[in-house]
């Protein structure tokens, strides 16, 4: 059993950590990663406040640690973000080294709601810093949305959401719904926004979560998909009903289609990774864009090809798209699996081969999307094995929280 003394844990012997290392370690079914810097040790969430990133695998510069999935900074003896992406800060922890251990001081349930708090007056002042100078595009304000429909796709964990595209209003620089000369959200397909759907208590990540929008800007709502999990949030945003409103933050994100339609677009997704790439494949065909792409999606099974049959859809409709559907699920086959005329097996050097000529895998602009195993098995793949240089390849990680 572990140590404890006055509050602190023992999470770790004083021999398992050196001068400049990262260490995870656990206290409280929280994950913290330390570091040892001038002799002194620092505790701080393991965690990436951005895209779940894990910290303890990331590079330290002093007293800043950099996050390996997307470059997000922090100050470890603070938590303050000190380089975006992130925009929410770290927990940190009080630290003792007596004798032989390394002891944490796990934080109250108070403390635990600290986080969650500063978050939700973080989002409280980018709504009052929301007015811009007119004419100028806006970016990262805060908008007020109605929940207008949630649907749960058979025979899975997702569900999607759609929300109006409420309009804003500036009342001293706060959104209210009364004047005609505000606009409601405006992003870019592939982008993502904060959501605050309030009523989120405990939630070891704070009450605000940030997801893709898979709607396309060409529809007339916002929507979001997203995997329910068993976290406080989720289930909170699982039981919302109908007509509440919520509040958003963004957009933000650079996961977008590149501007030289000349060059094809190649789309790598796996499972609820498919999301950017339902906004983008819309788009494209909404607006007819002169632009290839090839889509290769990979799912466990048929019923979790989420977008299948708006995608079906869309290939009547675009003449510049190609679909490659690959289910992964080595269970007992089914009369409706065996049925499946598509692609098994993960996504690979063959498949793509197979599918993509010469000149596409020459020329084209690779995305990638889905969880951080795939995304660093397909990266490897296209890097190591078909030596697509890394300027040609866009990547976004999805953790399932």
């Amino acid at each position: 059993m572990a140590k404890e003394e006055d509050g602190y844990e023992k999470v770790a012997d004083r021999q398992d950590l050196q001068e400049g290392g990262l260490l995870k370690v656990e206290s409280g079914g929280k994950s913290i990663m330390l570091t040892m810097i001038g002799g002194k040790v620092y505790a701080i969430d393991s965690v990436c406040s951005h895209e779940g990133g894990p910290l303890e695998e990331g590079s330290l510069n002093g007293y800043e640690i950099e996050c390996p999935w997307h470059g997000s900074k922090f100050d470890v003896r603070t938590g303050e973000v000190k380089s975006p992406p992130a925009d929410s800060p770290q927990s940190v922890y009080e630290v003792k080294v007596g004798n032989n251990d390394i002891l944490v001081r796990k934080k109250s349930k108070s403390e635990q709601q600290e986080r969650g708090q500063q978050q939700q007056q973080q989002m409280k002042g980018q709504e009052n810093r929301a007015e811009v100078p007119r004419g100028s595009k806006r970016t990262s304000a805060v908008y007020q949305l109605k929940l207008l429909e949630k649907q749960r796709v058979e025979s899975t964990d997702v569900m999607s959401f759609k929300f109006s595209k409420q309009e804003e209003q500036q009342e001293e620089g706060v959104i209210n719904k009364a004047t005609n000369s505000n606009r409601p959200l405006d992003y870019t397909a592939g982008q993502f926004a904060f959501f605050d759907i309030g009523g989120v208590n405990n939630d070891p990540k704070g009450p605000i979560r940030h997801f893709t929008i898979s709607s396309s800007p060409t529809e007339n709502y916002i929507m979001i998909t997203t995997r329910i999990r068993d976290s406080p949030y989720k289930q909170r945003l699982s039981s919302l009903q109908e007509g509440v409103e919520v509040k958003a933050r963004g957009p933000e994100g650079k996961f977008v289609l590149h501007e030289d339609l000349f060059k094809p677009a190649i789309f790598l997704s796996g499972g609820i990774g498919v999301t950017p790439f339902r906004s983008m494949i819309k788009y494209a065909t909404d607006r007819q864009l002169p632009l290839k792409i090839v889509m290769f999606d990979s799912n466990r099974d048929q019923p979790n090809i989420l977008f299948k049959s708006e995608f079906d859809e869309c290939l009547n409709k675009n003449k510049n798209l190609k679909m490659i559907y690959t289910i992964t699920s080595e269970e007992e086959q089914t009369s409706s699996s065996r049925s499946w005329k598509g692609e098994r097996g993960t996504i690979n050097k063959t498949m793509l081969t197979k599918y993509l000529t010469t000149s596409e895998l020459n020329n084209s602009i690779f995305y990638i999307c889905g969880p951080p195993g795939m995304l660093k098995a397909i990266h490897s793949l296209l890097q190591d094995e078909l030596h697509i240089p890394r300027e040609r390849i866009k990547t976004e990680e999805f953790t399932g929280y």
